[in-house]
């Protein structure tokens, strides 16, 4: 079930990375079944019959393949367990996941124990398997291997080193080993969709047993998360068989339901001095009051909370919707659909409204929630389904549940088909279908068109802007720029990237009875020694109506994003865009970002905004950013857009958006009255005279086991000082008497 496609055409996505080593060796690689002039979308379907049975006399007449509930011609076929098959050879890969967050002792002795069982049976050259434990972060108990030894003492929680580092192991353990690292891993949804990422560049088809206890659906959020896992497992070939380790589970009256768990937990306090935080009405924002101590802040000396943006006026309401006929901007996508190698920016103005869900038909892939399921077993079914697996429930034979999972590891048809034309980001469901009656046929619901991270690699332009990144020569088109990082792992860092740039630096010109602009973008962070550490390449797209239009457009600066990845250190960050001609612009900036080996109390970098609004309105906006695999700026219910400049009017509602990060939330107990607490100081950047002291508040902490990052935000007063240079700055410091500090410089005009 799974979707790769030819070189010719890696933006459908991107798997081709040595397809043409691949196809030296047909029987090692499923690029055997592509023909280089040609791209496929291959789908693998499990065939069984009323008995469960696995039907192995089937042939490609038998089958019936729909995208979009258009039916598609089925130009490759083979049977897997095969043995004329080209992969009848392949290794076939799987990971025993158990959620021990929601495993009693007894339920995880009694399925450990069958586990084992299996693996004495089962492990073999030809079947790799790995251990990993999730109990708030994702533990790696045992890489891909074949030793059944070390698999059973992994399974059984005996000591033994993680990775066997052997010819055959050492290509997997690079993304095992991500995974575990991820701070994004906070939640079993959000640790299988980690998961399934970091399991791409293992060859052919995966199976992921995941031993739980259910776990209910506590967060809204976590629809676009379960959306966006399908999603990930989808295009990494990963099937999903849940077992439902608690054995016989009744099902509640009227069918299942979906359960919201308690909210976060804040903490004790921290010290006498800190204060309750306030929330901003009508954002619902968790902001820190702002206290009026030691140089005249508004409110002077009693520290009352400020006044936040309400929906729709100020800084921070949401966004009007697009008004028809309104250009929006494309990323190398079709007219009308945003295309940005960043991540979208729903509450930003583009154009004079915002642009539509990238990803709009994304959660058609994701199967109902069923009526009969059990008490949190609802996503259990859906992550099943949705990638072709099956859920085990209702039984206290966990053992046969294994031999049933392991038997399908061979048991499936490999369909392959050319996929109608498709914009970069658009989402389709998959239907498969066998003429014979009697027959089920389980085959995983749909795949994104996910656009590559770097739009402009071998196109004609990059060398050309790279040519100018190098250069000394400066461009005509002024922008300004944000670089804000934030920790994802230890000594891992995220940059986003915030850009404000003039309209003048898009060209329109008449194509197919629109007004038509592309804005070609690179951004390069080189080390001190010239060699390049990280890039994106990106491709905006404009399409306008008319002339009225696109000179609406033109009336203020043009928002761009993006995101990036790299290791700590010292950095010269430069980005050259260009619409084409001569005319270009060029940004650099130093970048420092510290080293961080998770092990120390630390704040992240800061990121000015003046956008922010209810992070519950993004609705399948979200799907977008997840499949995208970009990360929103996120705090109590806020998403804050970063800004792409320093520079505030008195008259705005400028925020700052940072994370905290706290080992003690990463240990196996963190501490129960653990407290974090934040003050913001505002000096006079020249003078170093104090504007304002919020004092010492506290911070509510997540209900995360094992994440260490606190996201977190603030408002700045800027209402009352004068134009200049100020610097905020954050401290941070918790009950156990860590303490962090972080500044960045602002101007108010």
């Amino acid at each position: 079930m799974g979707f790769k496609t030819t070189c010719a055409l890696t933006a459908l996505w991107g798997l081709c990375a040595g397809l043409a080593a691949g196809q030296q060796d047909s029987a090692a690689d499923s690029g055997s079944v592509i023909r280089t002039e040609t791209r496929l979308v291959l789908v693998d379907a499990v065939v069984t019959d009323k008995k469960g049975g696995y039907v192995r006399d089937l042939t490609v007449k038998d089958f019936k393949v729909w995208e979009d509930n258009k039916e598609q011609a089925v130009k490759n076929f083979s049977f897997e367990a095969d043995p004329a098959s080209p992969l009848s050879g392949q290794s076939r890969y799987l990971v025993l996941f158990f959620d021990n967050t929601t495993l009693d002792y007894g339920d995880q002795a009694q399925a450990r124990k069958a586990a084992s069982q299996f693996i004495e049976a089962n492990a073999g050259p030809n079947r790799m398997m790995a251990v990993v434990n999730y109990g708030g972060a994702i533990q790696v108990a045992q890489n891909f291997t074949a030793d059944a030894t070390r698999l059973k003492a992994a399974v059984t929680g005996v000591s033994t080193p993680s990775i066997n580092v052997n010819a055959s192991d050492v290509g997997l353990s690079r993304g095992l080993s991500r995974a575990a690292g991820s701070f994004g891993a906070r939640d079993v949804v959000l640790a299988l969709r980690s998961m399934a990422k970091n399991l791409s560049d293992v060859q052919g088809r995966k199976s992921l047993i995941l031993l739980t206890g259910g776990f209910p659906l506590s967060d809204p959020d976590l629809i676009s998360e379960v959306t966006a896992t399908i999603e990930a497992c989808n295009r990494a070939n990963v099937a999903i068989y849940p077992i439902d380790v608690r054995g016989l589970v009744a099902t509640p009256p009227g069918g299942a339901q979906l359960l919201f768990g308690p909210p976060g937990r804040g903490g004790s306090e921290l010290a006498a001095v800190l204060r309750p935080a306030s929330f901003i009405p009508g954002s619902m924002a968790f902001f820190a009051p702002q206290a009026g101590r030691g140089g005249g802040a508004p409110g002077g000396g009693g520290g009352g909370a400020p006044r936040g943006p309400s929906p729709g006026g100020g800084g921070g309401g949401a966004p009007r919707a697009p008004s028809p006929g309104v250009g929006t901007p494309s990323r190398g996508g079709g007219t009308g659909t945003p295309s940005r190698g960043g991540t979208p920016a729903p509450a930003i103005s583009y154009g004079g409204g915002m642009p539509p869900n990238l990803y709009n038909q994304a959660r058609n892939m994701m199967p109902k929630f069923p009526e009969s399921a059990a008490t949190n077993q609802d996503v259990m079914h859906v992550l099943a389904e949705g990638t072709g697996g099956f859920v085990i429930i209702n039984t206290n034979d966990l053992l046969s549940g294994f031999e049933k999972i392991g038997k399908e590891m061979n048991e499936y048809y490999l369909l392959g088909y050319e996929p109608p034309e498709s914009d970069e980001g658009s989402c389709h469901t998959l239907r498969v279908k066998v003429d014979r009656s009697g027959l089920n046929v389980r085959a995983r619901t749909g795949y994104c068109n996910a656009r590559p991270h770097d739009l402009v690699a071998k196109n004609p332009v990059e060398k050309t802007l790279e040519s100018r990144a190098a250069g000394a020569q400066a461009g005509d088109v002024s922008a300004s720029m944000q670089t804000p990082f934030f920790y994802t792992a230890p000594n891992q860092a995220r940059v986003n990237v915030a850009m404000d740039i003039a309209p003048k630096a898009m060209k329109f010109e008449k194509q197919k009875g629109k007004l038509h602009s592309e804005l070609d973008i690179l951004g390069i962070a080189y080390k001190p020694d010239g060699s390049v550490a990280a890039r994106f390449g990106d491709a905006v797209k404009l399409d306008f109506e008319n002339k009225k239009e696109a000179e609406a457009f033109s009336e203020k600066p043009y928002h761009y994003e993006n995101q990036f990845d790299i290791a700590p250190g010292q950095y010269r960050f430069k980005v050259v865009f260009s619409s084409g001609g001569d005319s270009f612009g060029k940004i650099e900036k130093p970048l420092a970002v510290d080293a961080y080996d998770g092990q120390k109390f630390s704040i992240s970098g800061l990121a000015f905004s003046t956008t922010y609004r209810a992070a519950s309105s993004l609705g399948t906006e979200l799907d977008a950013l997840l499949i995208e695999d970009r990360t929103p700026l996120v705090t109590q219910g806020v998403q804050m857009i970063p800004a792409g400049s320093n520079q505030f009017k008195t008259s705005d509602k400028p925020a700052i958006y940072l994370e905290v990060y706290e080992p003690l939330l990463a240990a196996a107990e963190p501490p129960k009255e653990l407290a974090v607490g934040l003050q913001l100081r505002v000096l006079d950047a020249k003078t170093g005279e104090q504007k304002s002291d919020s004092g010492l508040y506290r911070i509510p902490i997540p209900e995360k086991n094992g994440n260490p990052a606190i996201p977190t935000g603030t408002t700045i007063p800027v209402a009352a000082l004068a134009p200049g240079t100020y610097r905020a700055i954050l401290s941070a410091m918790d009950s156990a008497g860590n303490k962090s500090e972080r500044w960045a410089d602002f101007e108010v005009r």
